[in-house]
């Protein structure tokens, strides 16, 4: 059976950052392609690494496993496992969680998910016995704090 995959962003600083680079490349291509009134290679070219910007942002997603949460950043061989048993807390906020671990440098990393993502993952989180780490934070905001 296929695994479910719950995608997420980084905290709010962090996604304007990275999409607005990828959508300046874009914006680059296109003003590349207005130059020529045929297809002209360059603009191609960019706009072909605006796509590889867009898939490595789209990348970023949790896996559950046996033995924990698989997390995938936005390099495809930069992801972490964190085991259940070193997760601490997960604080569910309105529009993200926040995983308090030791595995992290920082002791906690918040990630922005969208509405149905985060009810997906945390009803997986549920099903692995993680209830009693779960904790419900409306004061939980979209940045680092």
């Amino acid at each position: 059976m296929k695994q479910k995959k719950y995608h997420w962003q980084p905290e709010l600083s962090m996604a304007i950052i990275s999409w607005s680079c990828t959508f300046a490349i874009l914006f680059l291509s296109l003003i590349l392609s207005l130059e020529y009134t045929r297809p002209y290679l360059v603009s191609n070219i960019v706009l072909a690494v605006f796509f590889v910007f867009a898939l490595l942002g789209l990348n970023r997603y949790f896996k559950l496993t046996d033995r924990g949460v698989v997390i995938h950043y936005l390099l495809p061989f930069r992801k972490k496992e964190l085991r259940l048993e070193s997760i601490q807390t997960i604080k569910i906020g309105t529009k993200s969680i926040e995983i308090v671990s030791e595995a992290f440098s920082s002791g906690s990393r918040i990630f922005i998910m969208p509405k149905k993502q985060k009810e997906g993952f945390i009803e997986a989180l549920k099903e692995k016995s993680l209830t009693d780490k779960i904790v419900y934070d409306d004061q939980l905001k979209l940045g680092e704090h």
